[in-house]
């Protein structure tokens, strides 16, 4: 497996990391101070390094940047370890280049699942690849959805059938054991209800959503719905129609509706001249986990719907209205992890869901420089 090198001067955690990681079938190599440890790492040249951050003499942000200014170890994963009173601290560690952090006591479950983050970002960084023709359609859509010549516009609806699961495909899933679930929505909606006629913002929002739409079944979306003036979008493994991992694709999605909400500026300056408009932004927050499908069948006469139920589905539409901050896409820990090496941490958020007693962390996130 890989050989990790462990910072930590508190025997007891020491021991509690080194077990869990040799349970996972990791090689370690323990130092209870960070000169040591800098040491194990020049001459070793790890995998990846777990160091605290409060340690006599070279402490672990020493530690990170003496990795991250060595020319051969400088791309190591680095995990930062803290105490719940040392949070304000991560900021400065992300700065330095951690690639995450967990927070004492060390649960051994979070420990592996982020251990194997870190070691599966080559993986993940390759899988990102193999969506690049994706998502050059995505911004040829983003910037010609609405000037598509007709030629364009066939193949695109070919595409999409070839992707978006009919109903000749036979009954789908009831139950996903995992899936990623994407939501969009209008920010300043208040502002966009003063500023335009009923009528005009329909036409703003269909036009974006319509577009949207279109961009989360290029990357291979199981199901999408409208929520209010939201999008809902859920993004799940199915081997033979998909082959990049459910939260690659997700993200990718995320930052092509980012895209979409962008180029919507032009468009909008021409639809309605002279008038002062709000600036067009949407929030994009992406959590996974179990999701249910509900079936609904003929409503008002209507044909029959799926749609995606549970925490998740909840947890993901609150985390988009109660992040704070402006910037569009954000990210649930789990999400963050499962695409390490294909996105780039911008800020991390703790904030407590209206059907939560305890704290949810997040991250904003942005694609990784080309």
């Amino acid at each position: 497996m890989a050989l990790i090198v462990v910072a930590e001067d508190d025997p007891g955690t020491l021991r509690l990391i080194e077990a869990a990681l040799h349970l996972q079938g990791h090689s370690v190599l323990t130092s209870n101070n960070g000169h040591s440890a800098w040491l194990s790492i020049r001459q070793y040249k790890p995998d990846l390094v777990v160091s605290d951050i409060n340690m006599p003499g070279v402490n672990g942000f020493d530690l990170l940047r003496a990795v991250r200014e060595h020319g051969a170890l400088n791309q190591t994963p680095f995990i930062l370890l803290t105490s719940l009173q040392e949070r304000r601290d991560m900021r400065h560690g992300m700065t330095l280049g951690a690639d995450d952090y967990l927070t004492k006591p060390v649960h051994p479950r979070e420990l592996a699942d982020a251990v194997a983050a870190q070691l599966n970002r080559k993986a993940m960084r390759a899988a990102a690849l193999e969506l690049q023709v994706k998502e050059a359609v995505s911004e040829a859509l983003d910037e010609q959805a609405w000037t598509l010549q007709e030629q364009y516009e066939q193949r695109l609806a070919r595409e999409l059938s070839e992707q978006w699961p009919g109903e000749a495909q036979g009954n789908r899933e009831a139950f996903h054991p995992l899936a990623t679930v994407l939501f969009a929505d209008l920010r300043n909606d208040v502002e966009w209800v003063r500023a335009l006629a009923p009528q005009q913002l329909a036409t703003v929002l269909k036009r974006f959503y319509e577009g949207g739409g279109d961009t989360v079944h290029l990357f291979g979306a199981a199901t999408a719905h409208f929520v209010g003036d939201g999008l809902l979008a859920m993004f799940t493994d199915r081997p033979g129609i998909t082959t990049a991992h459910q939260g690659l694709r997700a993200v990718k999605a995320a930052f092509g509706l980012r895209n979409s909400a962008g180029a919507m500026q032009a468009w909008l300056a021409q639809q309605f001249p002279g008038m002062r408009l709000p600036r067009f932004e949407v929030g994009i927050a992406l959590h996974s986990g179990p999701v249910a499908m509900m079936r609904l069948d003929g409503l008002l006469g209507g044909t029959e719907q799926l749609l995606p139920v549970g925490e998740t589905v909840v947890n993901a539409l609150a985390m988009q209205r109660h992040t704070p901050g402006s910037h569009p896409v954000t990210v649930s820990i789990p999400v963050l992890r499962a695409v390490t090496g294909a996105v780039q941490p911008v800020s991390r958020h703790f904030i407590t869901l209206p059907h939560h007693t305890e704290v949810t962390e997040v991250c904003a996130v942005d694609p990784l420089p080309v």
